[in-house]
């Protein structure tokens, strides 16, 4: 059963600012036969895709929800996708197969294949000129590839634990790489050096070293930059969903589910929402389908039920077009309603707001 919020839908006994924020276009069921792990939206907005842990890419029309192209080739499951940010024809894969994959959508065929890691291989990111991908490994590395040549660029010791979610800063300066221990780590793409570590302590007598005792560090499930590079969205299996000032070693908001974690066991990935007045963040849930939180206020403004996990969110055109994927195979494509979107959309999120008492633990290197 998946259903929306009704109109004036109480929660937690407010009622939500805007309930009806989008209108769902379609659903349609899972066409692998196995769990879907990522989906993804193309960067000219006609199509996504999605892959699978039976070791398929699926390519759909946006508009019709038909499947336009399936990629085989992968031996594995596969972890992550990544349109190329230049070319909506060519798209990235990463696998537990220990390969990294290029293909064409219109040949539906594998073009390049890039090998290194010695483990699953997690989490792919293009830089934005589609000439660079960076990839995260359960081997504990970064590798920064030249796609050109074909080969590695630098691999980076990144973490003491499997990297879950990578991310890069508009202007490509910096990688994000997050993990299963509990660290977000800031390294320079060009010179490879670990610029910062960032961890949350969840001890409220301040600051401590990472290796300390009274620090608990919950995996980081995803990390995301905001719009304009100042800001790391990042969520934990802790359940929450934190944005930080990084260069202040902050967090200054944290999001939280509806009764309930916003998800201790999965990946339920998040983004930025631009395309209305007041910048928004967006993910999945455990158990509460998707949720929309505002910015600055951290209240829940809009969510999506459905009685499964939300796995995956992605977004196109700042949040005007939103995707979803669920644990029992549902996809659901969303558009927001027109009386939501702002007519001058500059992403500015220094409205983030006032510090929030959250002790965290910044890690020099």
């Amino acid at each position: 059963m998946v259903e929306s919020v009704p109109n004036g839908q109480v929660l937690n006994g407010n009622s939500l600012r805007t309930p009806d924020l989008y209108r769902l276009k379609y659903s349609s069921n899972n066409q692998h036969k196995g769990a879907i792990t990522s989906i993804k939206i193309s960067p000219d907005g006609t199509k996504y895709a999605t892959s699978s842990s039976d070791a398929t890419i699926n390519i759909f029309d946006i508009n019709t929800g038909k499947v336009i192209a399936q990629l085989r080739g992968h031996t594995k499951g596969i972890s992550d996708i990544e349109f190329s940010p230049i070319n909506s024809n060519i798209i990235a894969s990463c696998s537990d197969d220990l390969t990294i994959r290029l293909w064409s959508i219109k040949k539906q065929k594998c073009i390049n294949i890039l090998r290194k890691h010695t483990y699953h291989i997690t989490a792919i990111k293009f830089t934005s000129k589609g000439n660079m991908l960076i990839s995260g490994s359960a081997d504990e590395t970064v590798t920064i590839w030249d796609l050109i040549s074909g080969r590695t660029l630098k691999t980076l010791a990144a973490h003491s634990d499997p990297i879950l979610s990578l991310s890069l800063t508009p202007d490509n300066s910096i990688i994000v790489s997050a993990s299963y221990d509990g660290l977000m780590r800031l390294f320079d793409l060009e010179t490879g050096q670990c610029l910062k570590t960032l961890t949350y302590n969840s001890t409220s007598h301040g600051t401590a070293t990472a290796s300390t005792n009274d620090v608990l560090n919950f995996p980081i499930s995803n990390v995301e930059l905001s719009p304009n590079g100042k800001y790391i969205l990042s969520s934990s299996l802790d359940g929450k969903i934190r944005l930080w000032d990084y260069m202040d070693n902050t967090v200054i908001k944290t999001y939280n589910g509806i009764d309930s974690p916003i998800s201790e066991k999965y990946n339920c990935g998040a983004k930025f929402i631009t395309k209305t007045a007041d910048p928004k963040v967006v993910s999945g849930s455990q158990s509460s389908g998707i949720l929309v939180w505002d910015v600055q206020s951290k209240a829940i403004e809009y969510q999506y039920k459905h009685d499964q996990c939300v796995l995956q969110v992605d977004t196109f055109d700042e949040g005007r077009i939103l995707v979803s994927c669920s644990i029992d195979g549902v996809i659901n494509v969303f558009e927001m309603k027109p009386e939501y979107i702002k007519e001058f959309t500059a992403t500015e999120l220094e409205r983030s707001g006032t510090r929030e008492e959250t002790p965290i633990t910044p890690i020099e290197k």
